[in-house]
């Protein structure tokens, strides 16, 4: 490995090798830089003689990282991420604020929560951004590295790198269609259960998980909308069960449970919220059924941050509206 010498190297060009770790295109790094396409290539061009590899090339979905690449990108974002917070300030004006929030969650808290959240964010900071995206392969991975401030979802184990706090709790009802034969008497019994298809809500690794849950990165999240375990669990209540339909997200069950016979579990906030549009019938579990807690984690070590002490903040509000 060549040595790196480090009076060719200046903290835009590490910016930049950031930007294109993250976004793997060259226009979308140069709109997050406020750069031109070819200024981004000229430095990329720079960066790569600096550390004699090719770094970044083009592929079918857009710049793929090499492996040297791929090595670096967590170590930079971290010693990136150090930089930031030692020359923060140790207050935050949020008027003032042009901070990028980045919150990795699914499709769920992106319906209830942060609705209110994004009111109370655009109230009181109208220059910040917020950028909510999709739990990555390992969301654990993505909070120490910096790439999220946040992660919010269902979590069991996490390691002590990580803080968190309890946001709001929902509980699970299972739906099917206002017209379903089995929604005519007013009651759910197992046996009317166990008669009709399942739509099963499982994040795609949910082929990984046990229990409906996924260790990864000293974090454990839950990928299965369901409280049975698993997608492919066998009884309901002690009664056969029949999974006919794998979604990723409880919205779409739902929509696909008002124009069919089968039935979906789905959190009760959400549920009710489409139960009108969708014409959908809710009942509770006619088994004891636990509630789910939804959380906030973030990196410990971030813990006495002003920005993000602030939008956590947003958060609990937001959540005691709910």
């Amino acid at each position: 490995m060549p040595d790196i010498h480090f009076d060719s190297l200046d903290l835009n060009l590490l910016r930049l090798f950031d930007a294109l770790a993250e976004e793997r295109s060259v226009t979308r790094a140069g709109a997050r830089l406020g750069l031109t396409q070819s200024a981004v290539s000229h430095a990329l061009n720079r960066l790569r003689h600096i550390l004699q590899d090719e770094l970044f090339v083009r592929g079918p979905d857009g710049m793929r990282a090499t492996a040297r690449a791929e090595e670096i990108a967590p170590r930079l974002r971290q010693g990136l991420n150090q930089l930031q917070l030692a020359l923060a300030p140790t207050t935050f004006t949020p008027a003032d604020s042009q901070r990028r929030f980045t919150i990795a969650t699914g499709p769920y808290v992106c319906a209830v929560l942060m609705p209110g959240v994004v009111a109370r964010v655009r109230r009181q900071a109208p220059a910040a951004e917020l950028r909510l995206q999709a739990h990555g392969g390992s969301p654990g991975e993505d909070l120490l590295s910096g790439r999220v401030d946040l992660a919010i979802g269902i979590f069991g184990r996490a390691s002590d790198r990580f803080a968190r706090e309890p946001l709001f709790n929902d509980s699970m009802v299972w739906a099917m269609r206002a017209g379903n034969p089995a929604a005519a008497s007013g009651e759910l019994t197992p046996e009317a259960l166990a008669g009709m298809a399942h739509v099963v809500t499982a994040a795609a690794e949910h082929v990984q998980a046990v229990d409906g849950r996924i260790l990864e990165s000293g974090l454990e999240r839950r990928v299965i909308w369901d409280d049975f375990g698993a997608a492919d669990g066998s009884v309901v209540g002690g009664w056969p069960r029949t999974v006919g339909l794998t979604v990723q997200d409880s919205q779409s069950a739902l929509a696909i449970v008002g124009r069919t016979d089968m039935a979906a579990m789905a959190p009760a906030r959400l549920a009710r919220a489409l139960a009108a549009p969708y014409g959908l019938k809710l009942f509770d579990p006619p088994y004891a059924a636990a509630p789910v807690a939804i959380e906030a984690l973030w990196r410990r070590d971030l813990s006495e941050n002003p920005p993000l002490d602030w939008l956590r903040s947003q958060l609990r509000a937001a959540a005691a509206e709910l």
